[in-house]
């Protein structure tokens, strides 16, 4: 087969089948800076447009040196190979691109991406994110971290990087409109289960964080003191009221303690570890002091 060059810079192979040139073939190059809104549906339209974003961007320019079309063809080849099954293979390319491009945005996201297929989301993690630290408008990388996150049970962090998303994306894409869905989703159950945005409710988390580590670390009046912040926020959170209980068991407090476990079902009646440590406190006898064998509460509900 011959190789003919681009038709549009007569200097490089061409690769591509390029609709706007009755389908010849152009290089990588002259496919990013030709995008326009004819090209829309082809496989490259994507690539291309980031590539044009970026170039018309001046807070952006420092971006323009690290885009490499042809370095993306070989990762795109690579990850159809892990999405074929074919892990292995696909990891060895992208892994020696990585190592030659460490510059690159999308090296990072596709060894991610191997990181996923492998189940390593502490890892496929920290390659979205690193994606996304060079190159802040990579959409693609804050959906597949917030995705991570939700495998992790991050909710806020998974949150926050889908909220991202559609900052920056498009509703027209399908995976866009699925961030939306989540966050709205998530928003109003929130809304729903305690009349509160979710800013309130992640600060209310913070605080009940904050409150958990010292309750762990036995400063039980602190504690009390947080869990009766987050409660004044959140008043309809059961764990609050739970860990509070546990707090003032752990001060001798039976009265409070039993209190607060019976307003935590009052809310969540069959929420076993408040009605396991309320039944604890209501069999203490004077004297007794409140067994280490409690069970604590995180913020999110199990």
């Amino acid at each position: 087969m011959t190789n003919k060059k681009c038709p549009v810079c007569i200097k490089v192979k061409g690769k591509r089948i390029c609709q706007l040139n009755n389908n010849a073939l152009i290089c990588p190059l002259c496919c990013a800076q030709a995008r326009c809104s004819d090209c829309e549906g082809c496989h490259y339209y994507a690539q291309s447009e980031q590539y044009a974003q970026m170039k018309r961007s001046a807070k952006l320019k420092h971006f323009l040196r690290a885009i490499n079309p042809e370095v993306d063809d070989k990762l795109d080849d690579a990850l159809v190979m892990v999405e074929n099954g074919n892990v292995q293979a696909g990891e060895e390319i992208i892994s020696e691109l990585l190592k030659a491009n460490p510059e690159l945005a999308t090296t990072h996201y596709a060894m991610g991406v191997v990181y996923i297929a492998k189940k390593q989301y502490d890892e496929s993690l920290a390659c979205f994110e690193k994606a996304a630290d060079i190159f802040p408008e990579f959409i693609e990388a804050w959906f597949n971290k917030g995705t991570c996150h939700q495998l992790k049970m991050d909710i806020e962090e998974a949150i926050k990087a889908f909220q991202k998303v559609v900052e920056l994306g498009n509703l027209k894409d399908e995976f866009v409109r699925h961030a939306k869905n989540v966050v709205t989703d998530f928003e109003k159950t929130v809304y729903e289960e305690a009349g509160i945005s979710l800013e309130v409710y992640f600060g209310a988390k913070d605080k009940f964080e904050a409150a958990h580590t010292c309750m762990k670390n036995e400063e039980y009046e602190e504690a009390v003191t947080g869990f009766q912040a987050v409660i004044s926020i959140n008043p309809k959170l059961p764990q609050a009221y739970a860990n509070l209980g546990i707090c003032y068991a752990q001060l001798d407090n039976k009265s409070e303690a039993l209190k607060a476990f019976e307003q935590a079902l009052a809310l969540e009646p069959e929420y076993e570890p408040a009605i396991f440590n309320r039944d604890i406190v209501a069999s203490l006898k004077e004297g007794e002091t409140f067994s280490d064998k409690i069970a604590s509460l995180e913020y999110y509900k199990d």
